[in-house]
């Protein structure tokens, strides 16, 4: 408990600075840190953390760094007072006045000068956003982990990739075998070495040798594959990773990347311009990858996105359904669940899950009485257990997380809402990775639990004190960098850059300036709904490996994040085996991985701290 205070009083506010002014999260680090940390203290101390214990700060440190839940708010303030805001209209009245007051202080008040949420204009709204965002949402969320996380974990077990790396980590560093220790330090210093390249020399030097997070190979391609963001990632956990993916789920992922984002938006551009004028027209040949992901999204591949991951979703709930039936049955026999993972009985769990879903709908309906009041509970009931399912499975089988994007939008877009209230507030609609981590990722925690020797439940209560702390902290900490200086502004350049693009992104959805057609959901969606039901037919009957799970997985990532999934799967499957031997490969790769992933995030916390201090003295003047 003290660890993760620590980690809030003191990592937070990197992290949170470190955002504003690069757009980088130091997470990775600040688990590191703090597990090598108090695990010198407690030996030097005669008392030695537990295994359990050493978990609990690893993972929940990691959570108490990375929260930003007050950072939204402030950007309310730049919808309210920016001018570029103030040049979108809805209906024709500018949008800052089309505001409604329970969302954000009226334009001209006070509070935007005095840069602070202590003031009565922030009273209702903080009030729902914490009742609405806080209370529902973790409700909903943390029945929805212990539901997957039993059906995922127990029931239908799946690998979790990724798991094994936390866990050698924690186990490392609290058991000490002298073989593991040993492979752990001679990984820990490549690692270093890459991690000094990219975080510590460009801090200190201010050369960049290697670029982050990519290196941008589209000047290259433009000419050939114009629209094809193709780079490679430059983090080595990215390689890292894909030691742990089945080659066929890293060639699955790969060639539904590839799909999508070179061969799609190449003939976007060339064979089938005609169909997209929005995106023909943006593209410019020297656009960088970002840009590319960007307008791409937004100008084809949002909607047949959501048909794919929804179609994928359905798949994989009529194809475990009697894993589901079974982890329900399980759960009704109280005292067998209880004393394996101290979970409470399914009745408890549905309440949580309905009072928060069933709650938001409510506040919900009176704030925004003129929305269906039946597609509010069908998205938050139905929707939220659909995308629970859907995000745990795949991070379950592939290690990364898929969702479904902006269901909220869509929806609002397609029933043609012209309205602005219900583009600010939506009923909860949980199961999706978030940037507090949801249920998807607390499941991960859950299975890292079950390697450590963790008891289920233990787990969740540490989340439950995460999140109570993180909340304080979050509002302590922004209420601080809000009255150090404006944000945006020339002291969090990151922010200065990014909030228009957000700010834009949004604006675009509430004046229907993209083109949504219920076509573009009905092909996408039976053709990934029959792809599917083919691939269960060729695993079940001729053995053949596919995962629509992990296709659909890859045609949400660009290349520059699949590539090296892909590279570090084919390592692990056919080179490192034979340097190592293939038992101790398949024995020591957590360890090995560990100790590079490890190695970076140590020289990475160091640069980002050297990195705030050089930039503490020009913050003064405010």
């Amino acid at each position: 408990m003290l660890a993760i205070l620590i980690t809030s009083l003191i990592f937070m506010p990197l992290s949170l600075y470190i955002q504003l002014a690069s757009g980088i999260a130091s997470i990775p680090a600040v688990a590191i840190i703090m597990v090598i940390l108090f695990t010198e203290i407690g030996r030097l101390l005669g008392s030695p953390f537990t295994k359990q214990e050493i978990f609990i700060i690893y993972e929940m440190s990691a959570l108490a760094a990375s929260a930003t839940c007050y950072l939204a708010q402030v950007f309310k303030s730049y919808l309210m007072t920016s001018p570029l805001a103030w040049s979108f209209k809805v209906n024709g009245v500018p949008l800052p006045l089309a505001i409604p007051s329970w969302y954000a202080p009226p334009h001209d008040s006070i509070a935007y000068k005095l840069r602070t949420f202590f003031h009565r204009d922030w009273l209702i709204p903080l009030i729902v956003v914490n009742i609405q965002a806080g209370l529902f949402y973790y409700l909903v969320e943390l029945s929805l982990t212990m539901l997957l996380a039993h059906l995922y974990i127990e029931v239908e077990p799946l690998p979790f990739p990724f798991a094994s790396i936390d866990a050698a980590v924690i186990t490392t560093l609290t058991e000490r075998n002298a073989e593991d220790l040993r492979r752990f330090v001679m990984f820990l210093y490549p690692g270093m070495i890459w991690g000094a390249i990219l975080y510590l020399i460009p801090v200190l030097t201010g050369i960049t040798i290697v670029p982050l997070p990519w290196v941008d190979f589209t000047p290259l391609t433009a000419p050939y594959l114009p629209g094809a963001p193709l780079g490679l990632a430059t983090d080595m956990v990215a390689y890292v990773g894909g030691f742990f993916i089945p080659l066929h789920i890293a060639t699955t992922m790969l060639i539904g990347s590839v799909a999508v984002w070179v061969v799609g938006n190449y003939l976007t551009l060339t064979a089938f311009r005609s169909y997209f004028p929005e995106w023909v027209s943006e593209y410019y040949q020297g656009m960088n990858i970002m840009n590319i992901w960007q307008r791409a999204s937004l100008r084809i591949w949002i909607v047949p996105q959501i048909a794919c991951t929804l179609a994928v979703s359905i798949a994989a709930l009529v194809f475990s359904a009697r894993y589901v039936v079974r982890a329900f049955t399980s759960l009704l026999r109280v005292a067998e669940a209880r004393s394996r993972t101290g979970y409470p009985s399914l009745w408890t769990l549905l309440a949580m899950y309905f009072a928060g879903s069933i709650g938001s709908v409510i506040l919900f309906h009176v704030l925004v009485p003129d929305y269906p009041l039946w597609l509010a509970v069908t998205l938050s009931v139905g929707v939220s257990f659909l995308n629970a399912l859907i995000s745990t499975r795949s991070i379950g089988e592939t290690g990364y997380v898929i969702s479904i994007p902006y269901e909220w939008y869509a929806t609002l877009y397609l029933i043609d809402y012209r309205k602005i209230d219900a583009w600010l507030i939506s009923p909860v609609i949980g199961g999706m990775p978030s940037a507090e981590g949801g249920s998807p990722y607390w499941a991960f925690m859950v299975k890292v639990g079950y390697l450590t020797q963790t008891r289920p439940m233990d787990v969740i209560k540490a989340l439950v004190y995460t999140i109570i702390i993180y909340n304080l902290m979050s509002f302590v900490w922004m209420e601080f960098f809000w009255r150090l200086a404006p944000i945006p502004s020339a002291a969090y350049p990151y922010a200065l850059a990014s909030w228009p693009v957000q700010l834009i992104n949004q604006v675009v959805w509430i004046t229907r300036q993209i083109r949504l057609s219920s076509q573009q959901f009905i092909t996408p969606f039976i053709f990934m709904l029959v792809l599917s039901l083919a691939g269960r037919i060729l695993v079940a009957k001729f053995r053949i490996p596919f995962s629509p799970v992990a296709l659909v997985t890859g045609m949400n990532m660009i290349p520059p994040y699949v590539i090296p999934v892909f590279i570090g799967s084919l390592l692990g499957r056919f080179l490192f085996p034979r340097f190592f031997g293939k038992e101790e490969w398949e024995r020591r790769r957590a360890i090995i991985a560990a100790g590079i992933a490890s190695g970076e995030g140590i020289v990475a916390g160091i640069g980002i701290a050297l990195l705030l201090l050089s930039k503490a003295t020009w913050i003064k003047p405010w």
